[in-house]
Formats: structure tokens, sequence, C-alpha cells
């Protein structure tokens, strides 16, 4: 394979870099180890795209990692984030991405507490608006909240809420229909120069390109050693995320934290599904690989959040999950956007959080270094930035529903009972590019209720190996040795000689 841009990563900025490249008359290639897009850290997101009070607490939740300060490449990033929160609200309308607007607020307990959200409050840039709410008004707004509150800081809609993974599948989707090549289940292993080009040694072949963008996050640092075009180390954080049923969705009307503290994210956040979110500890780790959950920490996790919203009970928690937080070791507070030492047509770009917010802006950024590296950008006349979603059964009105099932019985056949998915959503799902249980639950939500796909599971399974030609025992959760059947029951049986 020949190309002029190979992207490596398929997260939130490498999807992003190939939408921005697909506006021009480039040949693109997108290569990521995982069998689907968003499969690495850009799934485990918090799902919010922010300015305003969520900022300032980020900011002092990531102090754990920094070296505060306020140097030139510290106010880029802000820049960035700015920039970046400005676009999105269009891009999403684009791409019809679900996504709504909520209000933030960080609650306070005691004078110590309020002196913190005053401090917040004069930070604020003048047009965010923050209001400082009495002990009333919070109870007015946050009826659940702890009866320990005496205050809160409230920031009405800074927040745009929607699911991560909705996200990067819409960017992938468009970037695809403009023409760029995806490369998936393809694990990069090393590179090599022949004659002016970079070749890109992957599981699956070589790729023979001009310009190489590195955006694989957390493995960064070990992509670019393997073209000798890294001087910088990464730090890894690992967080602790749960989930709750619906049922405990009306506790809490916007994001509710406590005030932040360095390395811990003391939050309720409402999702567009009607669960919460809780999260989050940062906690140091070698291991970047490492997704196993800590039964410690989620136990912290939730009597932080019981300790905010006393009416929470362990009994709403559904599933939870781990997500990994990098930063520069270099300079934490940084992003990298630079050149390869001795290779100005490698290009490594490694965000930290937030990493969502600022990625419109950042591509624009990487797209500018690669003209200036000698791309030519040439602008398409037939770029098309519309994309349309697979659409949500459970959304839609009962004319809209009988309107399908006439075309297709198949939009009448509910698989998954917990969110109303039918085997039509899902088999779109797989004509899209879904080949595991993962893919297909960010895509349609299949697996994603009370209980965890106990009861859907097993029909997934069966629509994935029949509409793929494979055998149900090749169907995993999310690539690699993640199989679900290992062994079908008849060869079982076979085996044991019964």
């Amino acid at each position: 394979m020949e190309t002029e841009v190979v992207i490596i990563g398929g997260g939130i900025m490498g999807v992003m870099l190939a939408r921005e490249l697909s506006r021009y008359k480039v040949d693109a290639v997108l290569v990521d180890r995982h069998p689907d897009v968003g499969f690495g850290t850009s799934k485990s997101s918090h799902g919010t795209i922010y300015s305003g009070l969520t900022y300032l607490v980020s900011k002092s939740l990531k102090a754990i990692a920094t070296s505060g300060g306020g140097n030139e490449a510290h106010f880029e990033k802000d820049r960035l984030c700015h920039d970046g929160y400005e676009m999105w609200e269009g891009i999403l309308r684009e791409l019809d991405v679900p996504y709504c607007r909520r209000g933030d607020t960080v609650i306070a307990r005691n004078e110590e507490e309020l002196s913190r959200l005053k401090l917040m409050q004069r930070a604020a840039k003048p047009e965010w608006n923050f209001r400082l709410l009495n002990r009333e008004e919070l109870f007015s707004l946050e009826p659940h909240v702890t009866p320990e509150a005496i205050a809160g800081l409230h920031d009405a809609d800074h927040v745009l809420t929607c699911y991560p993974w909705d996200i990067v599948i819409a960017v992938a989707e468009n970037a695809r229909e403009n023409g760029v090549k995806f490369f998936l289940d393809a694990e990069v292993r090393g590179f090599s120069r022949s004659n002016g080009f970079t070749v890109v040694e992957t599981t699956r072949g070589p790729i023979k390109t001009e310009f190489v963008i590195n955006a694989t996050g957390p493995w960064g640092a070990d992509v670019a050693k393997l073209a000798d075009a890294c001087d910088f180390e990464l730090k890894f954080f690992k967080g602790h995320t749960l989930i709750t049923d619906k049922r405990a969705g009306d506790l809490v009307n916007n994001s509710v934290h406590w005030p932040p503290t360095p390395g811990t994210s003391k939050v309720i956040q409402p999702t567009l599904s009607g669960t919460l979110r809780l999260g989050s500890i940062y906690r140091p780790t070698e291991d970047k690989d490492d997704d196993a959950t800590d039964a410690e920490d989620i136990e912290t996790v939730f009597q932080r959040a019981h300790d905010l919203v006393p009416a929470l009970s362990r009994n709403d928690i559904i599933t939870c999950f781990t997500g990994m937080r990098v930063f520069s070791a270099r300079d934490p507070e940084e992003y990298i956007m630079e050149y390869a030492p001795h290779n100005k047509k490698f290009l490594n770009v490694i965000l930290r959080l937030p990493g969502f917010t600022p990625a419109p802006a950042v591509a624009g950024k990487v797209l500018a270094m690669l003209e200036e590296a000698g791309l030519k950008l040439r602008k398409k006349e037939d770029f098309n930035p519309y994309r349309k979603r697979i659409p949500i059964f459970r959304e839609l009105s009962d004319e809209e529903r009988n309107r399908l099932i006439a075309q297709d019985p198949k939009w009448g056949h509910v698989v998954c009972r917990c969110e109303t998915v039918t085997e039509a959503e899902i088999l779109e799902a797989i004509r899209r590019g879904a080949t595991t249980l993962d893919g297909i639950k960010f895509r349609t939500r299949a697996g994603m209720g009370r209980c965890q796909s106990g009861f859907c599971g097993p029909r997934v399974v069966e629509i994935l190996a029949k509409t793929l030609g494979i055998a149900p025992t090749q169907v995993s959760k999310k690539g690699g040795n993640s199989r679900i059947v290992l062994q079908e029951g008849k060869e079982l049986l076979r085996e044991k000689g019964v």
C-alpha cells in the first residue's frame, strides 16, 4: 500500500486529523491496532466537552501531575481548548451526534470550602457568568445533595454532554465517506526509510508514505521510538469510573462536584441515557495497558459520590471501568505537537486531558505543520461535512417505528430489552464496520443496560457470526483473545465422548 499520509491511532485525535485531511486532495490512511476506532483511551473519556467551571475544576484535579506556572505552552493549551470548545457544537450537528448542554455545580460544606468557591469565581472569565448560590438556591437546584452543603458555585451551560464513542465513530465515518482509508487490526511494529519515503511496518503489511502522524496517546513514546523520532517520555495515571442504573438518573440535574483537590475527581455527572457517571481517581501507574478494576478504588469512588448524594445506593451501580490519563513527563501541562528531532515529516501529536475539547483546534494546527513540512493542501470541491447516525428505535415516534417495520420486519425485533435495541440497528452497525460486541455496543447501546449483555449478548454473538460468516467461537468482545464463546456445545460433547 502507498499513500501520502499515515495517521497512527484511531482515537479522537487520529480520527479528527483524518476528517480534516479529508477536506483536501490528500491520500491518507489511518492505522490502528484495534478492530475498531475509539477502542483505546478515547472510549473511557468522561464524555464531556467543556469550558467554564468544569475547565477550572479540571485544571485543579490535574495539578497532581503538573508543575504549575504559566509559560507559553500552558497558554497555548488554554487557547486550543477554548477554540476547540467553540467549534464542537457545529461539528456535532454536522455529524448528527446526540448531545445536550448541562450546567455544573461545585458544593461547599463549610467556610473553608466556600472560600475556595469564591477563589474559583474570581478566576472565571467575565463571559462565563458563574453564580454563587446560597443554601436555599442550591437545594432548589439540586435537592438531593448532602444536607451538610451550605453553598454552591453554578455554571449554567458550559458543558456539552455526549458519549465519547459516538463522537469518534461519527468523525471516522465522515472521514471514510470523504476518502480516508482505514487499516484496522494492524499493529505498527517498526519503520524503515526508502528513497526519501517512510515505510510503516504493520502486522497486516507495509505502507509506504511521505508523512507520518503518531497520534497513539499512551503508546506515543513507544511508537515514536520505533522510528527514532522520540525525545519525550510519558507519565500515566489510572482512573476508575462507575455507572448507575437509570433509576438513579434523577438524583442530580447538573454535574455536581466537591471542591477539587489534586488527583481526585469527586464528581457525579448525568449522561444522555439517564444514567449517572461517578468518578474518579488519579492513581499513578507504570503499566499503560492496565485496565483491570480494583475493589478498593471502586469503593472509594462510590463512597465519595454517596457522601455527595446520600440517596445513592450500591445497588444502583451496574458497571465500572478504568481509563488511562497520559501526561508529558517533560512538562505535564503541555500537549505534544511537534516534528520528530531528525525528520520533519514525522509528527508526534499526544494530548493530555482534556483531549476531546481541543481536538478540532489541534487538528487545524497539525495540518498547518504538515503544510509547512511540504504537504500540498488543495481543498476538495466535493467534501461532505455531513453524516447521519443509525436511527435509534427507542427514540422514534410510533409512526416512524411503524414505517421502518413496514420496510423491514427486523426493525420490530427487539434484541436488547434494557435499551430497546432492534436487530435492524445491530445489522446496520455491522454494515458500518462493527465486528465485535463492543463495536455493536458503542453504536447501538446493546449491552449497556442493567443486565450488561446478560440477555442480549448471546443473540448479538449469533447475529455477528451469521452476518460476518464466521463461527460463534470467532466472535470477540473487543478483538484479540477476548472471545465470548470458547467452544461450541456439540464440539465439547464430542470431545467428552457423549
